[in-house]
C-alpha cells in the first residue's frame, strides 16, 4: 500500500518561544553586533522589535531580501520566518526587544487573543499577515533620537534589573510603540495624500486634453465631469486648483486661440469661424472676442494681415 501525502509540510524553521531566553520574564532585551551574532532563519511565537543602531545589513522576510540601515525599525509578528545577515564586509549593531501580549496587558494570555491586542492603534499597522509585513521603517531626526533614548533606557533597566525594572520597561515599551506608531501613521497618510494628489492631477490633465480635442462641441463642466466620473462641484474645484482657471475660462481661452488661427490662416467668414470653434451665437462670439482681445474679429484679421 502506498503511503499518502502528509496533511501539511513540516515547518523548516526553528520556532523560538519567550521561555527560550531563560530569564523567566515575558520579555527580553538585547543589544548586539550582528557580525558576532549571525542569525539563522527562524520564527518565534512572540512579538519582536528590531532597531538598527548603526551600520547596515540585509533583513530577509519570507525569503525576500531588504537592505536595512541606521534608523530602520521593524516589528515582526509571531510565526513570520526572518533573519538578518551582513552586507559584504560591513557590520551592524541591533537593538532587539521581544515581548508577549500579556506584558502589555495582563488580560492577554496568548497570541490567540491578538485580535484584541491589536486594538492598540499604535501597533496595529505592523501586526499583519506574513505577505504584508513591513520590511522596515526609517526614523529620522528627533523621532530617531527619542527612540534611541528609550532603547538605551530599556537596555540599562534590563541589564541592572533594579526594583521595579519591569514596570519601567513596560512604560517605555508603550511609549516606544506610541511614538513609532504615530510616525508610521503620518507616513501612511502622507503617502496616501501624495497618491491622491497625483491621481487628481492626472484626471484633470486628461480632462484638459479632452477639452482641447473637443472644444468645438457643446461642452459644459457637467458633461466633462461625468465623463471623468467626478461630481460637477468636485470637478470644478479640482479644475480651478490645477489650471488656475474655471472650466468656462479655460474653454473660452481654447476657443479664442483657435479662432485667432482661423482668422489669420484662412479667409473663412466670421460666422463660420464662430461655429467652428464652438460658439453658437455670433453676437456672443464677437462680444467675448472683443473682451479677450480688446478688438473685434474683423479688426484683428485686418491688423494681422497688415502686419
Amino acid at each position: 500500500m502506498m503511503k499518502g501525502k502528509p496533511d501539511r509540510q513540516i515547518d523548516p524553521y526553528r520556532v523560538f518561544t519567550i521561555n527560550d531566553n531563560g530569564n523567566g520574564l515575558p520579555f527580553f532585551v538585547a543589544k548586539y553586533d550582528l557580525a558576532k551574532k549571525r542569525k539563522a532563519p527562524h520564527e518565534h511565537d512572540f512579538i519582536q522589535i528590531n532597531y538598527v543602531y548603526s551600520g547596515r545589513a540585509i533583513h530577509i522576510i519570507n525569503g525576500k531580501e531588504y537592505e536595512i540601515i541606521k534608523g530602520d525599525i521593524f516589528i515582526i509578528p509571531p510565526r513570520v520566518p526572518h533573519n538578518m545577515v551582513l552586507k559584504d564586509d560591513e557590520s551592524a549593531v541591533i537593538f532587539e526587544f521581544e515581548f508577549t501580549p500579556e506584558f502589555i496587558n495582563q488580560n492577554f494570555h496568548d497570541m490567540s487573543e491578538a485580535d484584541v491586542f491589536v486594538d492598540f492603534a499604535y501597533i496595529k499597522s505592523f501586526l499583519v499577515s506574513q505577505d504584508l509585513v513591513k520590511p522596515r521603517f526609517n526614523l529620522v531626526g528627533s523621532v530617531q533620537t527619542a527612540v534611541e533614548s528609550i532603547l538605551h533606557d530599556v537596555y540599562t533597566e534590563y541589564t541592572k534589573q533594579n526594583t521595579g525594572f519591569e514596570l519601567l520597561i513596560r512604560a517605555q515599551l508603550l511609549r516606544l510603540l506610541v511614538i513609532v506608531g504615530r510616525e508610521f501613521s503620518q507616513h501612511l497618510n502622507a503617502s496616501k495624500t501624495e497618491r491622491t494628489y497625483k491621481a487628481q492631477k492626472e484626471c484633470i490633465l486628461n480632462a484638459v486634453s479632452y477639452i482641447e480635442d473637443n472644444y468645438f462641441e457643446n461642452l459644459t463642466a457637467d458633461i466633462v465631469a461625468k465623463k471623468f466620473m467626478l461630481s460637477p462641484s468636485y470637478f470644478s474645484y479640482l479644475f480651478k486648483y490645477f489650471t488656475s482657471k474655471t472650466f468656462t475660462e479655460y474653454l473660452t481661452m481654447i476657443r479664442i486661440a483657435k479662432a485667432l488661427e482661423l482668422l489669420v490662416d484662412t479667409d473663412k467668414k466670421i460666422m463660420t469661424i464662430c461655429y467652428e470653434v464652438g460658439f453658437n451665437n455670433v453676437n456672443h462670439f464677437n462680444r467675448i472676442f472683443k473682451r479677450e482681445m480688446s478688438m473685434s474679429p474683423n479688426a484683428y484679421r485686418a491688423k494681422k494681415r497688415q502686419e
